[in-house]
């Protein structure tokens, strides 16, 4: 997972943003208004009144702002502004599928909150583009492997008290089960071990963090078999990167000849999040720390990337 600045995403927002969200939530207040309208319209036809009317007027208010939210889909249209800020890479796994059309996930659900029944979903953050995070399929759709299943969804399970909230004007401080990218902190609580499976970096099971971890390991679907296969072999290359270098360098080898400048420039491009060919850059990453106290190429390496 790599922290993503949303304060550099706010600088590339379009200038129109402000007026085109004010746009979308004015038809999606007047679809709810029809909507009230037309059960208002055949009450007395129907003989409802009192609790059963107000219920019918709920419903309809709520499946209405649902359709209409749906039918704007703003998201979408910063889809490509979100994906910039990662080079095309999902912000959970840090993956570049090409397969998957990378849609944009709402951290906080727009339509429904699978931990908790009764919550509306926060239908009111779903044109936030502060709640939006750049999300691969395997990350954000539902999946199920053979021997691993995941996908975020509408799954939003924090740490109670305090409770979810339920509406706008609600101002409880959640506290979030899953980690988020833009919260730096978060990423640091992420790291990988040898078989390229994603683990916590705190050992404490009891503790809030390390249950945060594996909550969003299994709802990001972090340990997807084809992923950690992926993640191993970065590993394994880098692994034999270091000692075919350091090899080199053992026998006399000048450091500036070709073989020694081209392992360290894959070394460089395999932790370089900036690089758009590479892949689960914070992996690697973490994977070549484990080589800069021996190796002051390394650490060079590590500066400087």
């Amino acid at each position: 997972m790599r922290f993503i600045d949303q304060d550099e995403i706010e600088l590339d927002l379009p200038d129109d943003w402000v007026d085109t969200v004010q746009a979308a939530w004015a038809y999606v207040e007047s679809k709810v208004v029809e909507a009230e309208q037309a059960i208002a319209d055949r009450a007395e036809e129907k003989g409802w009144g009192g609790d059963e009317l107000q219920k019918k007027i709920d419903v309809a208010k709520s499946k209405a702002r649902k359709a209409a939210i749906s039918s704007k889909g703003l998201w979408s249209n910063l889809s490509g502004i979100l994906a910039e800020q990662s080079k095309g890479k999902c912000w959970y796994c840090e993956t570049n599928e090409v397969r998957s059309d990378n849609p944009v996930d709402h951290f906080r659900p727009k339509g429904n909150v699978a931990e908790c029944d009764e919550h509306p979903g926060y239908w009111w953050l779903a044109f936030e583009w502060k709640n939006f995070r750049y999300a691969c399929t395997y990350c954000n759709s539902r999946r199920v492997e053979v021997e691993t299943a995941g996908g975020k969804q509408d799954h939003f399970p924090i740490f109670v008290p305090p409770d979810w909230n339920r509406c706008a004007a609600d101002s409880n401080a959640e506290r979030p089960m899953l980690l988020d990218p833009i919260e730096d902190g978060d990423c640091k609580l992420l790291t990988f071990n040898d078989n390229g499976e994603a683990c916590s970096v705190v050992e404490d099971e009891e503790s809030e963090e390390y249950k945060k971890v594996n909550k969003s390991i299994e709802l990001y679907h972090l340990n997807h078999k084809p992923t950690t296969r992926e993640r191993r072999i970065i590993f394994q290359k880098i692994r034999s990167l270091i000692s075919n270098t350091n090899k080199l360098l053992e026998e006399g080898v000048d450091e500036k000849v070709d073989a020694i400048k081209s392992n360290r420039k894959e070394l460089f491009r395999l932790i370089r999040r900036e690089c758009k060919s590479t892949k689960f850059n914070t992996a690697a990453r973490l994977y070549l720390m484990r080589y800069k106290e021996d190796n002051d190429w390394v650490k060079d390496i590590l500066d400087r990337a």
